[in-house]
């Protein structure tokens, strides 16, 4: 990418890097994830720690990117996956473990599907338009609220054209405050039936309901993680794509920005076309440039006397 500029802010060591993983470190679940593994080795070697902080499944991450880790020094990789329901380490052979798991009830789990029912049924009774609630996932449901071809699998970089895509396609049959309204009502619906709670998420195309989101996975790792090497807020880095609002709801990427990460360095490498929290910094780029990044950090941690 060329030259690059960088803030004061970067131009030091972080002892740990907290990270999203689809549009940060890769574009997709598909995309070949070797050059983020081979930074992420060079860094782990310098004993700096690394947590993947993701909604899809461990095995997806495991797939793509942990399988093909064999360093010893894979140990000080997590991957906090399902949005903050589970954490899985590695051990000394590189075999993957399960540190932490949030186990829905049946009772939870009865709720999460009756919620999830009521927002899709009551915006049919008053639009007739058409969405899907997707069932097999840990501790939530999804509601795609365009289930169509064209929008599928969109890249993080069309997040503003899907978000005005969702929104206009929900108007056009009545629901005239689009994503922010289908957000409001699984609010609303959730504590009906019993869930207050809730953890209620949304990108551009889906609203989740959920036990469990990104919060979660921080808190995890500033306790069991950060605690224990002794690392302060200060020696953190927290990197995204998704901080600034989007449909209705706190961008998924901005839940981790729980108070004990209040002086913790945090980047968005994404288009954020909503804008982002205070004290965010807004580095665009998607991977190219939070690979970069990491070639900044690996280059602080090998020179010497810095």
């Amino acid at each position: 990418m060329g030259e690059q500029t960088w803030p004061p802010a970067i131009e030091r060591r972080f002892r740990l890097i907290v990270l999203d993983w689809d549009g940060t470190a890769v574009e997709n679940r598909r995309e070949n994830a070797g050059p983020a593994r081979d930074r992420f080795v060079r860094l782990l070697q310098h004993g700096v720690q690394i947590v993947i902080t993701t909604g899809t499944n461990f095995g997806n991450i495991d797939r793509q990117l942990c399988q093909a880790i064999h360093d010893l020094s894979k140990v000080r990789l997590f991957v906090s996956s399902n949005r903050g329901s589970e954490v899985y380490g590695f051990e000394e052979g590189g075999a993957p473990l399960l540190l932490f798991r949030r186990q829905a009830t049946e009772e939870e789990d009865r709720l999460l599907s009756s919620i999830a029912d009521a927002v899709r049924d009551t915006i049919a009774e008053r639009t007739g338009v058409h969405i899907d609630v997707v069932y097999d996932r840990l501790n939530r449901r999804k509601l795609d609220l365009i289930p169509l071809p064209e929008w599928a699998d969109p890249p993080k970089s069309e997040i503003g054209a899907l978000r005005a895509a969702t929104d206009a396609r929900l108007q056009a049959a009545g629901l005239l405050g689009g994503m922010r309204e289908v957000v409001l009502l699984a609010q609303q619906l959730a504590a009906h039936y019993g869930l207050p709670n809730a953890r209620i998420t949304s990108d551009a195309k889906n609203v989740e309901i959920g036990l469990t989101d990104k919060s979660d996975a921080m808190t995890w790792v500033m306790e069991e993680v950060a605690k224990p090497a002794g690392i302060v807020a200060t020696d953190v880095l927290i990197a995204g794509d998704e901080f600034g609002p989007v449909g209705g709801c706190t961008g998924s990427d901005a839940r981790m920005l729980i108070p004990a990460v209040s002086e913790a360095t945090t980047v968005s490498v994404g288009p954020e076309p909503f804008g982002l929290p205070e004290g965010t910094l807004h580095l665009p780029g998607g991977p190219p440039r939070f690979l970069a990044l990491l070639d900044r950090q690996i280059a602080r941690w090998e020179a010497v006397g810095v």
